[in-house]
């Protein structure tokens, strides 16, 4: 094995956990994160056949991981499925620049004179609060795909990239309830091995059904040490800390400051490499409980939800519904997605913000970058929801609020329970008729420990297993109390300030270092570097926002995450 001065690849920056080494006359291993194989912890025995055949191996790792192998003349990279480390790299000669961390990498070819900026790519940001693919704010890097083995030859200089795994869209027949039997038993099957190595796991635990269903699926000599997190002690918390005496789990509040989201920018930008808008940094400098693993229920909404799938809702008597029904998807899926994709900033849009002579330019670059991620797929599915959805779910690492995720692993390891493979097969295995809307999980929960369902939904107070119509009729009938007078506590949907986390206008608003951040934007010189924007329209934003109006206020606090990163 080289020396470590003549190592093929350089990593910059902080590194999650190490998980696994192997190091031999040949080849040296480094395994980052928590794999497991079959339910277990991998062990260092295990890692030599990433050597020999890593086609075959890396479809055995399950979990969250990512492996750096090193010979004499090349360097080999496999991540996991979900992208849930995400890595950035560039080449540099004879050797491979990667990162955790694209800020970080970002400062070194800088440094290196070597930093190219892709300003259609800070406009892809805006427009989703994400980007796409391999797309970074540079042309020179790029970011890893899921289940990907990178290669480099440090000889030839040359790098390749092959998915070792795509999704098998075909659809169960079988029903909801075999479903949820299913999944229920694959959550069981996550918590167990996630925490096998823990000796004081907490949770993230809200009033909704994610977290839920993670915590119907601890045994019950193994319940986690449950976290809700607020700046009040509010519905939200009311029900998890519900939840949490209900099956006997010790409960903390956690109260966030007042001026949270104005302390956490500059770090929420650098954590997240300036590639998800800071206001999702939800859990940076919170001070928690002991605890060396959190676990939380993301994933859950958007695989099992449906969330992201396009519907509307529907009506009856002219009256709006608690039902939705499924859109339909166009052939041009990648065009429809730029226009109606959920996560998109709310109350304008984004295209109006740019100069004329670049909209055309940016929206095409958009559905180029959106093609490339449904290339792998082609030809393996006919249904316009799977490639609907794939856009949404094919990167977890990458989707919209993952800084969720990184700030709260900046507190103590984070792991994900649906991000295993087995839950990752059950997903694309249920139809979307199946998995859109609440009705899946609460059945799930219903099989886990049903007792959880006599706790209300904190996003609508009331039973979580309701179906849509009996929702729709208790809405209502709540409403009709309401107007003669018999309304209580309970009589209606929950306020903004029962939520865990402010709207992106309460942020926006409230805070005296945020509103003169966005009072500059519109005179950034930062953002005119990128060349795209028309200041006019900027201000008119601004003003907009300024003026009470709520539309707009997210985009604002996206090219407020713009602004910080190309300044810090």
């Amino acid at each position: 094995m080289t020396n470590e001065d003549q190592s093929k690849v350089l990593i910059l920056g902080t590194k999650p956990r190490v998980a696994g080494r192997s190091k031999n006359v040949s080849s040296s291993i480094t395994v980052y994160g928590s794999p497991s194989i079959n339910g277990r912890t991998a062990k260092n025995s295990e890692l030599d056949g990433l050597v020999s055949d890593p086609l075959v191996h890396a479809r055995s790792f399950d979990g969250e991981f990512l492996v750096v192998t090193e010979t004499s003349d090349t360097v080999q990279i496999i991540n996991d499925r979900f992208a849930a480390h995400p890595l950035f790299y560039v080449i540099d000669g004879e050797q491979l620049v990667i990162s955790f961390s694209y800020h970080e990498l970002w400062k070194w070819l800088s440094r290196n004179n070597r930093l190219n900026i892709d300003p259609l790519a800070f406009y892809e940001f805006l427009h989703f609060q994400r980007l796409f693919g391999e797309t970074t704010f540079d042309q020179s890097s790029k970011a890893l795909t899921p289940a990907t083995i990178l290669t480099f030859d440090s000889q030839t200089r040359n790098l390749t990239t092959k998915r070792y795994w795509t999704p098998n869209f075909d659809k169960r027949s079988d029903g909801k309830q075999a479903i949820a039997s299913d999944l229920a038993k694959a959550v069981k099957r996550s918590i167990a091995t996630k925490i096998s190595d823990a000796e004081a796991p907490s949770l993230l635990l809200s009033g909704g059904m994610d977290s839920r269903v993670v915590l119907g699926g601890f045994s019950p000599d193994q319940l986690p040490h449950c976290i809700t997190v607020g700046e009040l002690d509010n519905n939200e918390v009311d029900v998890a800390r519900s939840l949490a005496e209900l099956i006997g789990a010790e409960h903390s509040f956690v109260r966030r400051s007042s001026g949270h989201y104005t302390d956490i920018l500059p770090t929420a930008v650098v954590t997240g490499g300036g590639m998800y808008s800071f206001q999702h940094g939800h859990f940076f400098d919170l001070d928690l409980p002991e605890t060396d693993l959190v676990l939380h229920g993301h994933g859950f909404d958007y695989f099992f939800q449906g969330m992201y799938l396009p519907a509307t809702r529907n009506k009856f008597l002219g009256r709006p519904t608690r039902s939705y029904s499924l859109d339909e998807i166009t052939p041009s899926v990648a065009g429809q997605y730029t226009q109606e994709a959920k996560y998109r900033p709310k109350g304008t849009n984004p295209l109006t913000l740019l100069q004329p002579a670049t909209a055309d330019e940016a929206m095409g670059r958009i559905v180029s970058d959106l093609e490339s991620v449904l290339e792998p797929i082609a030809g393996t599915t006919d249904d316009p929801y799977d490639r609907w959805d794939y856009l949404t779910t094919s990167a977890p690492g990458r989707h919209y609020t993952y800084l969720n995720l990184l700030s709260a692993g900046t507190l103590a390891e984070q792991r994900t329970i649906a991000f295993t493979n087995e839950i990752f097969d059950l997903y694309y295995s249920t139809p979307a008729k199946v998995r859109h809307g609440t009705t899946l999980l609460a059945e799930t929960i219903k099989q886990l420990d049903p007792r959880l369902l006599t706790v209300r939904n904190a996003n609508t107070n009331m039973r979580p297993d309701l179906s849509p119509n009996r929702l729709t009729f208790e809405t209502w009938m709540r409403g009709l109390k309401r107007r003669v007078g018999l309304g209580g506590s309970g009589s209606t949907d929950p306020r903004a300030s029962d939520r865990s986390w402010p709207t992106d206008y309460a942020i926006a608003r409230d805070s005296e270092s945020i509103r003169n951040r966005i009072e500059n934007l519109a005179t950034s010189d930062a953002l005119d570097s990128l060349g795209i924007f028309d200041h006019s329209k900027l201000e008119s934003l601004v003003k907009n926002v300024q003026n009470s109006n709520e539309s707009g206020s997210s985009a604002l606090l996206t090219l407020l995450t713009i602004d910080e990163f190309l300044t810090s």
